[in-house]
């Protein structure tokens, strides 16, 4: 498959969440993205969350990541690293599924294209947290706009929180 083909996004539905189980699972993607089962309860229960909307990536309408945005504005109370944040703050986690698709400039080109359709639908920020240690995931955000604010302890963990502003 090209890889300078065109990305878009499709709303996730649940007939795509055998395909993020089995993505999760790959080693590129279990590195950071911990407990496959429990990823996939969560992405079945934002099908119906209004604060979080999951996408599958496409490339030339082939599947081959998985981003959900999310509003941050509610979250402001239980992560302090998000207390300073702007209102109109948005978070995006993302994950590239086949591993023949990785370190070929996918990843800058799924984040970027959608941080600019988060910035240009009345987003103020938009927010990525990898983990610090995680310099592939920070080179390609980098590379998408994305500047360093700084680490800090998350739920999930550490994380080095980097952000794109309209």
């Amino acid at each position: 498959m090209p890889h300078d083909g065109t990305i878009d996004f499709r709303p996730l539905e649940e007939s795509d969440l055998e395909l993020m189980a089995r993505w999760l699972r790959a080693p590129h993607v279990a590195a950071w993205w911990d407990r496959a089962e429990k990823q996939v309860e969560q992405m079945r229960a934002h099908l119906n969350d209004p604060t979080v909307s999951p996408f599958v990536v496409t490339l030339d309408e082939v599947p081959f990541g998985y981003i959900q945005l999310c509003d941050l504005d509610g979250e402001r109370d239980r992560e302090s690293a998000l207390a300073s944040q702007p209102a109109g703050t948005f978070g995006i986690d993302q994950f590239i599924g086949p591993a023949d698709m990785i370190g070929k400039g996918l990843g800058t080109r799924l984040v970027s294209a959608m941080a600019e359709r988060a910035l240009n639908n009345g987003a103020m920020r938009v927010l990525v947290d990898p983990h610090p240690e995680n310099a592939a995931a920070i080179r390609a955000y980098e590379k998408a706009g994305f500047v360093r604010l700084g680490t800090f302890s998350m739920t999930g963990g550490p994380a080095l929180l980097m952000a794109r502003d309209a």
